[in-house]
């Protein structure tokens, strides 16, 4: 592998893992903001009127932003009790397939969630509450975190094309390690 290519695939590495720790830090904030307008709410009658609305769209965040280094990790839910019983290179066969199924479904999505969120910033769209979030703000979790899961399904294809002794007996883009087991 030259120099360019590793510094390419560890500059994804780290876009990919600022996601999931952008994730870390938004489940975080969630915590302690719903902890916050809980106690708020029932010890002093005086609920906050953002916690909610910002809380929501966490949610939005927390689902495809993290999502490609959930997939790096391979920590995502999978069920493989069909896919086990196949010999190993129809198994890698169905991975390859899997990972291009899965850009193009990720590369819709982004470009989709693109134009809605243009959509929303030229209309002013704004939520009808008393934040008047603008609406392409949440509209551009969808184009980013589809972006950086279909950037991890590239990932994980170019690595297929090396040959496993090149990345220490595994494919770039493959979990580094089985964690529990999978039904």
């Amino acid at each position: 592998m030259n120099a360019e290519t590793k510094t390419q695939t560890g500059f994804y590495e780290q876009i990919v893992g600022g996601g999931g720790f952008l994730g870390i830090l938004g489940l975080g904030f969630m915590v302690i903001s719903i902890t916050y307008d809980v106690i708020l709410r029932y010890f002093f009658a005086a609920p906050t009127n953002w916690a909610l609305e910002i809380n929501t769209f966490l949610l939005v965040f927390l689902c495809v932003v993290p999502a490609a280094d959930v997939l790096k990790a391979g920590v995502q839910i999978r069920v493989t009790f069909l896919t086990d019983r196949l010999r190993a290179r129809t198994r890698d066969r169905l991975e390859i397939l899997r990972a291009i199924a899965g850009f193009l479904f990720c590369a819709v999505m982004a470009w989709k969630g693109a134009v809605m969120a243009l959509h929303a910033w030229q209309h002013n769209d704004r939520m009808s509450t008393s934040l008047g979030t603008p609406m392409a703000i949440p509209y551009l979790f969808l184009p980013i975190g589809f972006a950086l899961l279909g950037i991890q399904y590239l990932t994980f294809l170019k690595g297929k094309k090396k040959k496993p002794e090149e990345t220490g007996g595994r494919f770039t883009g493959e979990p580094e390690a089985e964690i529990g087991p999978q039904i």
